[in-house]
């Protein structure tokens, strides 16, 4: 991993778990063990490391769209599966996950530019799926579909961005691990009833 590389995920860290106001330019240089100066030489500002920390984020997702996708056309449980890819793809770096959130609090109005740009086309697509099976009736008549899948979406995100603070709310006496998979399997429920008849 070059300097560029790695001064972007020392930021996508910072960011997630201090905010962008939080992390300053100084606190990423010396976490990835440079300089200002050679971190200003890669992105020449907080706001350019900004958009690439953001654009990183969303080129991966893009890139896991395929397979995304793939899961939505392919089996009984497609919906289940393609919230099963969402998860996995946040789970694999919960920092996206936590990013994003404090972005979407922190600057709504240019996240709601950023997401409109990069998922809006994702979400209407998915939503084509959904008004076939309303069409096909086993989809419930009355969901809308570009709505749901923007739930769906936000439910992932805050599950995996919380799940470090959810251990022993539901139970003290549960692992880490079994507190998330029982939050799991209640989110598929969710999504799951949610929109199907039966």
């Amino acid at each position: 991993m070059d300097n560029a590389d790695q001064i972007r995920a020392a930021a996508t860290q910072l960011f997630a778990s201090v905010g962008y106001d939080g992390a300053s330019l100084q606190a990423i240089a010396e976490r990835v063990g440079v300089t200002k100066q050679t971190l200003l030489y890669h992105y020449p500002s907080k706001d350019a490391l900004r958009r690439a920390v953001l654009d990183h984020v969303f080129a991966h997702f893009r890139e896991r769209l395929p397979k995304m996708l793939d899961a939505v056309t392919s089996g009984h449980d497609r919906f289940e599966a393609l919230t099963r890819e969402l998860v996995h793809f946040f789970e694999a770096d919960p920092d996206r996950a936590r990013l994003l959130l404090r972005e979407l609090l922190d600057k709504p109005d240019d996240m709601r530019r950023v997401l409109a740009e990069n998922l809006r086309p994702w979400i209407l697509l998915v939503a084509q799926y959904v008004r076939q099976g309303v069409t096909s009736g086993i989809i419930h008549a009355d969901v809308d579909p570009e709505a749901y899948v923007l739930h769906v979406i936000v439910l992932v995100l805050a599950n995996v961005a919380v799940r470090p603070v959810t251990h022993g709310v539901i139970s003290a006496e549960a692992t880490p691990d079994e507190t998330h998979e029982r939050q799991m399997q209640e989110l598929f429920r969710l999504t799951r009833t949610a929109l199907f008849n039966r």
